[in-house]
């Protein structure tokens, strides 16, 4: 088995920094009077994997370099301008694009939108993916039909579907799996945040992450030019990353930091909040691990590349 100084580092998932965060918190219960403890938790949990994502990137570069002496030196000769502190939306996509190059050197057929994101799926656990994901697709178009007054009748709602299935169909087994590749990280943070003071304490925000997961679908993370779609590309730019600067940098101490009403008035403005910042960061790190996996898989099949 492929094996490095790194591995072990790139191969542990964030999610294990909510886990601890979680478990130390349990002495101090759910009570009123832990709630101030909740927000120095939040913020000290969303600076560690910030800080662990981009020194596992940093990591997955010197990876390649070290296989690859080509890229080596474009790596050492540009490595501040490319990727700077590997924070920024811009940097995470070129570790990104140039981990898919990478694998393609080992296997001149690797798509990254046919990768099958969960091992060992069989095919009945496929269909039902597959349906799962038609039947919430047509849901949303068809809700969002109605809320504008728009009258549908039964047949125009199958032709809704019949249409979401024809496009789907495409990539069936990949968009399934992919589907549900991101809905485990949904149901591994529920697992640990669930009546837990980082969910209790912000019931609100909670509820509207939940609700509103299915921003994260399969056609939104780990395209073929892009890390992210411009809407969760948006979400990184405008909050994950400028909350990082003023966590990183202590902002908050000196700036008056309240939105404006504009800012709370913008349709994007329910993502901003600890829970969507986590998921984000967390589903990056996911596609970065299986990512990996796929290169040293390659490298252990063919040692060198094509």
């Amino acid at each position: 088995m492929y094996n490095s100084i790194h591995s072990k580092f790139i191969r542990t998932p964030l999610l294990g920094i909510l886990e601890d965060g979680i478990n130390a918190c349990r002495g101090a219960g759910c009570v009123m009077e832990a709630y101030p403890l909740r927000d120095y938790i939040m913020q000290s949990l969303f600076l560690k994997m910030t800080g662990a994502q981009e020194q596992k990137l940093k990591c997955l570069c010197w990876e390649m370099a070290t296989n690859d002496y080509t890229y080596r030196y474009d790596f050492l000769s540009a490595a501040k301008r490319d990727y700077g502190e590997f924070s920024k939306y811009e940097q995470k996509n070129n570790v990104y694009k140039q981990l898919i190059e990478e694998i393609k050197k080992y296997n001149s057929e690797f798509d990254i939108e046919a990768m099958q994101w969960i091992k060992n799926v069989d095919l009945d656990t496929k269909n039902g993916l597959f349906d799962q994901e038609v039947r919430t697709k047509s849901k949303l178009i068809i809700e969002k039909k109605e809320q504008k007054g728009e009258e549908l009748t039964e047949e125009i709602k199958n032709k809704i579907r019949q249409n979401i299935e024809r496009e789907y169909n495409l990539n069936k087994d990949s968009n399934a799996v992919k589907k549900k590749f991101a809905s485990v990280v949904k149901d591994n943070m529920i697992a640990f945040m669930e009546s837990s003071i980082l969910s209790i304490g912000d019931l609100r925000n909670y509820s509207l992450w939940k609700e509103n997961w299915h921003l994260i679908s399969a056609e939104s993370f780990a395209l073929k030019e892009s890390l992210l779609d411009k809407k969760l590309h948006s979400i990184y730019t405008n909050d994950v990353i400028k909350h990082r600067h003023k966590c990183a940098h202590n902002l908050t101490s000196y700036q008056q930091n309240l939105p404006t009403f504009d800012t709370m008035g913008e349709n994007d403005y329910i993502y901003y909040n600890y829970f969507f910042r986590f998921a984000i960061l967390i589903l990056i790190d996911e596609i970065f691990m299986r990512l990996y996996n796929e290169y040293t898989e390659q490298i252990e099949y063919s040692p060198f590349p094509i």
